[in-house]
């Protein structure tokens, strides 16, 4: 391993039949980074509802082609970052509901909430029709 950590992509089309690649990948990764196996759940669980997200409404205005999603590790001592990525229509951040009042709606689900509840540190790059980065980070217990 690097200073900078190891660097692992992929990228997968963004439709539900590869949500579990999504998830298989994480589990070995997770385990190389030394995540335990509630942390390694979390992050599974964290990167189903991100890449659910991709497919239900990155490209819910395209021409129904299966649109790349891409998934990006980054394996560091103590930790490990996840950041999945779509080139979708985007959306304004500043729109989200809060998440820490719990103000979903049949638009806003239990998806964002969970990925936040789930993992340290979460952060969300998105403008409308500029594609959206969600990038995750789950650090070891020790």
């Amino acid at each position: 391993m690097n200073d900078q950590g190891d660097l692992i992509t992929m990228t997968l089309p963004a439709d539900v039949r590869y949500i579990s690649v999504a998830r298989l990948v994480t589990a070995g990764i997770a385990a190389r980074a030394g995540l335990s196996i509630d942390a390694t759940e979390d992050t599974k669980v964290a990167i189903s509802e991100a890449a659910t997200n991709v497919t239900e409404h990155a490209y819910k205005n395209s021409d129904g082609g299966r649109q790349p999603i891409k998934l990006t590790f980054t394996v560091r001592d103590g930790q490990l970052t996840i950041a999945v990525e779509d080139e979708g229509c985007g959306f304004d951040p500043k729109h989200l509901p809060d998440m820490s009042e719990k103000e979903f709606t049949e638009d806003t689900g239990l998806g964002l909430y969970l990925i936040k509840e789930l993992m340290e540190d979460v952060t969300i790059q998105s403008a409308p029709g500029s594609g959206t980065k969600i990038t995750m980070t789950k650090r070891t217990a020790g």
